[in-house]
């Protein structure tokens, strides 16, 4: 996968997974956990091997390339999705009934999850009583079906990116709860903090919230409001569950203590929180856009995994077993 970032109307500069780098690109910067961004990157050419192996030891997942002096990813690592084939990889998997439902969700919740979006953007409120509806929707379609939806909702389109990464994130939720053997009133608060998660992001201009390229750090502090925004704005509405605020609060929370808002460690993470983590993370890195293809289920698991101190390793253990290795995702 790499996402190209536009300047003055060329292709310059690109943001790609680490495990693309090769000799001969030209590193622009890197994103490395807990590293103090007050020290500045000094920009290289990749010209050995070993340069490459040192990289992808840090801490990182993504780098930045610049093309005008250096390589560029393989051509065929970034291309068109054709729909056709995408509809073609859903059918080699699931039967046409439950592609079929799996849509019949999407579009039956549509409305739904778009009103409680729109609240959150155009009146600051919380559509509290569609966000429920939504929720009931999907826990049925969820039942014996969450693998089609979850998957149905992999390929957004820009305008629908939001709207369906909410769903899909609730519809992990929702069956990583039943997995674990939580009963049904506690997996709908799950599916409902999933839903909501994101809900603060509505405050954030549209041009942030679909720039391609890297954010500048006041953009990035910005996004970095958005837990404490959505809790405030759903804490509005009274008798909304507490664990419905927490992983609004803190689903950007790291094991090791380096996620935001409040740097929270361990066990001082709330348990929804921490299982949030894990399905906002694999859901955002297994999305299709029609300008990118998406890391694979492989690909996604083992970045995850590589990723020391951001998650809960035995929750994602856990969800490697129940979810992947299962077969309930694909």
């Amino acid at each position: 996968m790499s996402t190209k970032i536009i300047l003055n109307g060329s292709e310059m500069r690109k943001r790609i997974h680490v495990s693309q780098l090769r000799v001969g690109m030209y590193v622009e910067d890197v994103e490395i956990e807990g590293e103090d961004r007050t020290r500045r990157f000094k920009p290289f050419l990749i010209s050995a091997a070993g340069q490459v192996e040192s990289l992808m030891a840090n801490r990182l997942m993504t780098v930045v390339i610049d093309v005008r002096k250096g390589a560029d990813v393989d051509p065929g690592g970034a291309q068109d999705i054709d729909r056709a084939a995408f509809d073609a990889q859903l059918r080699a998997v699931f039967s046409a009934k439950d592609i079929k439902q799996a849509r019949e969700c999407v579009e039956d919740t549509r409305p739904q999850i778009r009103q409680m979006l729109a609240h959150a953007r155009i009146k600051a409120s919380f559509a509290s009583d569609a966000a429920s509806a939504a929720v009931e929707r999907i826990m049925s379609a969820a039942f014996d079906n969450a693998g089609a939806l979850i998957a149905v909702a992999k390929l957004k389109e820009k305008d629908e990116l939001t709207f369906l990464h909410s769903l899909a994130v609730s519809a992990l939720m929702i069956t990583l709860g039943r997995s674990l053997g939580h009963g049904e009133e506690d997996v709908r608060v799950l599916g409902l903090g999933g839903l909501v998660h994101d809900l603060g992001k509505m405050a954030l201009p549209d041009e942030i919230l679909t720039k391609p390229g890297k954010l500048t750090a006041e953009e990035m502090d910005l996004v970095r409001g958005h837990p404490q925004r959505g809790y405030e704005l759903v804490s509005h509405v009274a008798h909304v569950p507490k664990p419905v605020l927490d992983i609004c609060r803190y689903h950007h929370e790291k094991f090791d203590g380096s996620g935001y808002p409040d740097r929270l460690a361990g066990k001082k993470i709330p348990y929804v929180a921490r299982l949030a983590a894990i399905c906002d993370v694999y859901e955002a890195l297994t999305t299709i856009r029609p300008y990118k293809r998406a890391f694979s289920q492989a690909e996604a698991i083992n970045m995850m995994m590589n990723s020391p101190g951001h998650f809960d390793s035995q929750l994602l253990s856990a969800f490697v077993s129940k979810m992947v290795i299962s077969g309930t995702l694909h």
